[in-house]
């Protein structure tokens, strides 16, 4: 991504989380959540959403591509896809609590090259170009600086989202960590590229939509995120992800999982 063209992209994307927020504000006595068919929640706002940022990268953007959770897929064969996960945290969001966001990704040929965790209630929108940099409100933001597992703290997402030897790695990790919390969700990613928090994990309820926002984010800042055995993530990954402040500690936490193949 050229600097010229990531200013272009990096505003535009700056655009899209005014929409987000506007739509979310307006819309939200569709908050009440129906179950789909696969399992998850959905509400009117995480449809809104959407279809307004569609219709908004549609106009701008024909040529790319949209991947999205609750619509389908247009010019799959596109160069530039953008992931949309309009509400992530769908459950707390109908409930009322805070702890959920608003996911965009840009990826170039599968590689997440820009990302957006936007929570609406606050408006705070962390965003990370790859190779450029990250930002929380337009200020620069870089990951703690933190090494030793042991003096790191960990956010662990949706503790029940593990099972088997992904538990055990789970558990090892969080004993070794210095202190823990749950259910952080997306923004517990943008947290860690503020350097607020050492290690994020999520578990194996994890779908393309839902991790390809935080690649930039985390990168961007200076972090390392990547799947449970070191992988590199793309528009095609799922299942379990593990990010870090920085290589050193992220090579530390890999050791601890023990990179037990994932079920």
């Amino acid at each position: 991504m050229l600097p010229a063209e990531a200013d272009e992209l990096r505003a535009f994307a700056t655009g899209l989380t005014e929409v987000i927020c506007d739509v979310v504000a307006r819309e939200r006595a569709g908050a009440e959540a129906r179950i789909k068919q696969d399992g998850s929640p959905v509400t009117g706002v995480d449809l809104a959403v959407e279809e307004a940022l569609r219709a908004r990268i549609e106009s701008t953007y024909p040529q790319h591509g949209i991947l999205g959770e609750e619509l389908p897929l247009r010019n799959a064969e596109a160069e530039w896809t953008w992931v949309i996960d309009p509400i992530d945290g769908t459950s707390q969001f109908a409930a009322g609590l805070p702890n959920y966001g608003s996911l965009v990704a840009l990826c170039r040929h599968g590689i997440p090259r820009l990302g957006i965790i936007c929570q609406p209630d606050t408006r705070d929108v962390y965003l990370g170009v790859a190779g450029l940099g990250a930002w929380l409100n337009g200020v620069p933001i870089e990951t703690a600086a933190v090494t030793q597992l042991g003096a790191a703290n960990l956010c662990i997402t949706d503790p029940d989202a593990f099972d088997g030897d992904v538990r055990a790695g789970m558990l090892r990790l969080r004993r070794a960590a210095r202190w823990h919390l749950y259910e952080g969700g997306c923004l517990s990613f943008g947290a860690l590229a503020a350097g607020r928090i050492g290690v994020s994990i999520y578990g194996s309820n994890i779908e393309n939509f839902d991790l390809c926002a935080l690649v930039p984010v985390v990168e961007g800042a200076g972090g390392v995120i990547t799947d449970w055995q070191g992988g590199a993530l793309t528009v095609e990954s799922s299942g379990e992800i593990v990010a870090s402040a920085n290589r050193a500690l992220h090579d530390a936490v890999l050791e601890l999982l023990d990179n037990e193949p994932r079920r």
